[in-house]
């Protein structure tokens, strides 16, 4: 069988990292292409005319090919159907027990590049980041009405990353079923809520799933101050895990709100506990408020003493592309650096970046000086990355973004 695309032959050795699973072609790996629109679909030849893939083809940017796929076969909506029933079933065979919200599609590392899908129990939400999978759209939408468990589809293609590729900011659409506010689902059987609509990304962050996991392990008898909270999950798994009190800071009334609606989704009512909402920029919550609310408190351990701390800090990504990556280092520097400071000698500091252009080992430096700066010692306990399901593969060390390190001071 032929593809009958039009070819793109990556220069000699460009195509070892391919076979291994890499799913780029680079536009200085390029010895030939065709002068085609952005989007098309090409086939990917090695220097020596051994097929190689089918991709989507994007003539202006440096990654110059996306592999859809490493055998000849049509792209259709039977390929994309196939393709998340596969994904469906060994992604589900790895998630926790009693949970239902997972990421079915991760883009380029579920070699389905610029596409990315969420599912919150039976609503899915997809993203279209890339011209190649804009075209695919109707296909994606048909394909996900013919999971079984699928009942309602949103797309939430309002992503910055959209603009890259000269495309469009699109509003949030209801392609199948209803949404008549957040989407109800399941993480370890605490109760989560994605506001599909107008929530951040497809509504949740999925892929700290992990971390809040070890959070409700180690928060018993703590007092936590989650920062950059949004929907308060970390703020939920910390209080089911025990803490004494937990604070949750956001700079939007609105994240803070479906916090709320979140705690009581799990019987928790926050006025009739020690949960706080600090409506605040986390900065000067960090210079200003903090030091004032922990002194305020009278909490104490059962031996008397007062209890320790639990801060937990993941913030948006500072660095969204190379040439912002400098000025998101001083950024991570200055909030651990604060966060450092209100910490104690007992105190546990759960820390995250989730900006891809910032390695594990970079992050970790970055730490080490902030601790400097603040003159405090700390032991490393985890160090933890994104879920699963958020997949990450041996020959795409570009598909691993998340970074979560939980230390104790000394």
């Amino acid at each position: 069988m032929r593809s009958n695309y039009p070819i793109v032959t990556v220069a000699p050795s460009r195509e070892i990292p391919l076979f291994a699973g890499h799913p780029w072609v680079f536009s200085q790996g390029v010895k030939d292409a065709p002068s085609i629109p952005a989007g098309s679909l090409v086939e990917v030849r090695s220097s020596n005319g051994e097929f190689v893939g089918i991709g989507t083809f994007h003539p202006a940017n440096t990654i110059r090919v996306r592999i859809l796929t490493r055998i000849r076969e049509p792209i259709e909506k039977d390929f994309f159907k196939k393709r998340f029933q596969s994904l469906w079933e060994r992604k589900k065979r790895f998630l926790p027990p009693q949970t239902d919200g997972f990421r079915l599609v991760h883009s380029d590392a579920d070699q389905l590049p610029g596409l990315i899908v969420d599912i919150y129990a039976d609503t899915a939400v997809f993203q279209i980041h890339t011209a190649g999978m804009e075209g695919f759209r109707d296909m994606v939408v048909q394909a996900l009405s013919e999971l079984p468990e699928v009942q309602t589809i949103v797309e939430r293609s309002d992503v910055e990353a959209r603009k890259v590729e000269r495309l469009p900011l699109l509003p949030p659409v209801v392609h199948r079923g209803t949404v008549k506010g957040p989407v109800k689902f399941r993480e370890q059987g605490k109760v989560m809520l994605a506001d599909v609509i107008e929530g951040q990304k497809t509504g949740f962050f999925l892929d700290q799933r992990e971390a809040r996991y070890v959070v409700s392990e180690t928060a018993k008898g703590m007092r936590v101050v989650n920062l950059f909270s949004y929907s308060c999950a970390f703020g939920i798994a910390a209080w089911l895990g025990g803490a004494l009190e937990v604070t949750n800071v956001d700079s939007s009334a609105i994240a803070l709100q479906l916090g709320i609606q979140t705690y009581l989704a799990n019987g928790i009512d926050p006025e009739k506990e020690r949960i706080v909402f600090h409506q605040g920029d986390v900065f000067e919550y960090l210079e200003k408020e903090m030091e004032r609310s922990a002194s305020s408190t009278s909490l104490q351990s059962p031996s008397g003493k007062k209890s320790p701390l639990y801060l937990i800090c993941d913030p948006p990504a500072f660095a969204k592309s190379r040439s912002s990556l400098e000025a998101a280092k001083k950024a991570y520097v200055r909030l651990n650096t604060l966060c450092f400071q209100n910490l104690r000698a007992g105190d546990l500091f759960l820390t995250s970046s989730c900006s891809g252009m910032l390695n594990q080992e970079e992050f970790l430096n970055l730490l080490r000086l902030s601790a400097g700066r603040a003159g405090k010692e700390a032991r490393i306990l985890r160090v933890l990355g994104q879920a699963s399901d958020h997949t990450r593969t041996l020959a795409f060390p570009e598909g691993v973004y998340l970074k979560t390190v939980l230390l104790e001071i000394r």
